[in-house]
């Protein structure tokens, strides 16, 4: 049980939870790009202290663009809005890394008649908004853009509906959630001002706006950090005091850490923001790894049919990690650990157990010291290789006291392209080990 302990202390030193907040600081310039020039048309007001704070599968950016849908990213966006979940107002988690809305503000405008505010009429804009994270910097990019032609003014008479409500001006901005902040030493910060604009003038306006939502600081070895961010949208106008056009948008959750153990070859990824509100799932096709996903299938599916033929303790065969799709529900996740490659003592171990059952330990019992030809996988043809599951790279892999495992002899070829997609899945998913949970789906197609 000595592992089950480790891992949950090191769960429980990361469990960092989110509570009402006080305004953290704005982070040092150098956490967020350079923002360019501002856009043509866009009034980006100035704050008091330069980057003061008001209150303020998965694959990130390293080069973020300066447009959401842009050619390279237009499927996932279409993709995103097309969700029933980006009609609401907390929007959509599309993955890891991408987050997506349509939704509307309002804006009700008052005005002081004998000392008391008489409502004189209403603005709505309807809008849509992205956003991505980063995979080389602690920081998201939040995308907002009206919808052309999709300002409205209601309730005004008719020489103010023409001559002032479109005349207002309509400041926007996402701004860190006070308080939000896990740990509290951590901080957020927004490093662009609010975009201000007349409301006809947004109405009118094609092009994204955007801001770079960043963090500094985070707990234990990676550095790992929770915050909010939320839109401001803010419509008060000179003569319009009594306006209830300031408005806070529902929270979005972002984790940040700066792990350096992820990497595509060479290419590192030292620093990262994701959105909390997705669950990491492998998934593997039968059309590109047959023999890999049949073995997975059948050890989530039907474990005791799978080698070795002996239990741990006694009982039917329990291997976690299902995704179970069709029935909406989830089984035990698995968790990443430090492999064999990178000293990882737990890998080391799964590796051990793993030889045992696949008869690779060599001398009079080859499956020695745990199984025997009876209840080992029986000798497999040259070529082959021997796969495991759950992966040793995970602490619920071969070695793991409260869990079972299978492995099969499969083509070295399929083995070796399944090891190559679950690394992928490591960095494209920001899979911090032994904090994050994960899962493993076959599919046909």
């Amino acid at each position: 049980m000595k592992r089950a302990s480790r891992l949950l202390a090191a769960i429980a030193a990361l469990a960092l939870t989110a509570a009402p907040l006080a305004l953290g600081t704005s982070p040092a310039a150098s956490a967020s790009p350079k923002p360019p020039a501002s856009a043509p048309g866009v009034e980006y007001m100035a704050k008091p202290g330069d980057g003061a704070q008001r209150s303020s599968n998965g694959k990130g950016t390293a080069e973020m663009p300066i447009s959401p849908d842009n050619p390279a990213g237009t499927e996932w966006l279409n993709d995103c809005l097309g969700s029933s979940e980006a009609q609401a107002p907390n929007g959509h988690v599309y993955n890891r890394f991408k987050w997506c809305q349509e939704w509307e503000f309002q804006a009700r405008y008052y005005k002081k008649v004998d000392g008391k505010p008489v409502l004189k009429g209403t603005n709505t804009i309807k809008f849509t908004a992205a956003a991505i994270g980063y995979n080389d910097t602690r920081a998201t990019r939040v995308f907002f853009r009206a919808k052309t032609g999709q300002v409205h003014y209601d309730g005004w008479n008719f020489l103010e509906k023409r001559t002032v409500a479109p005349n207002l001006k309509l400041e926007i901005t996402p701004e860190c959630v006070p308080g939000a902040n896990q740990p509290t030493t951590a901080t957020c910060g927004v490093g662009r001002s609010p975009a201000k604009m007349e409301w006809a003038q947004w109405s009118n306006f094609p092009d994204w706006v955007y801001w770079d939502v960043s963090s500094i600081g985070g707990k234990g070895e990676d550095q790992v950090a929770f915050h909010q961010w939320r839109f401001f949208m803010n419509g008060a106008s000179p003569g319009y005091e009594q306006s209830t056009g300031g408005g806070e948008g529902p929270s979005i959750g972002i984790r940040c850490d700066s792990a350096n153990y992820f990497n595509h070859g060479p290419k590192r990824y030292p620093h990262a923001c994701i959105y909390t509100n997705a669950y990491p799932v492998l998934t593997y096709k039968m059309t590109e790894n047959p023999q890999v996903g049949q073995h997975i299938r059948d050890a989530q599916n039907n474990p005791n049919s799978t080698w070795p033929q002996k239990p741990k303790d006694g009982h039917s065969k329990r291997i976690p990690g299902k995704w179970h799709v069709s029935e909406g529900l989830r089984g035990a996740p698995l968790h990443r650990v430090p492999s064999r490659y990178e000293g990882g003592t737990i890998a080391d171990e799964n590796e051990r157990w793993k030889k045992s059952a696949c008869g690779q330990n060599g001398g009079l019992n080859p499956w020695a010291p745990h199984y025997d030809a009876t209840t080992g996988l029986p000798p497999y043809p040259d070529g082959l290789q021997c796969d495991e599951y759950p992966f040793s790279s995970t602490h619920e892999g071969a070695s793991d006291p409260q869990w079972d495992f299978s492995v099969r002899a499969v083509d070295a070829t399929d083995n070796t392209s399944a090891g190559s997609n679950l690394r992928k899945f490591y960095t494209n998913d920001r899979i911090l080990m032994f904090l994050d949970d994960f899962w493993v789906n076959v599919v046909d197609g």
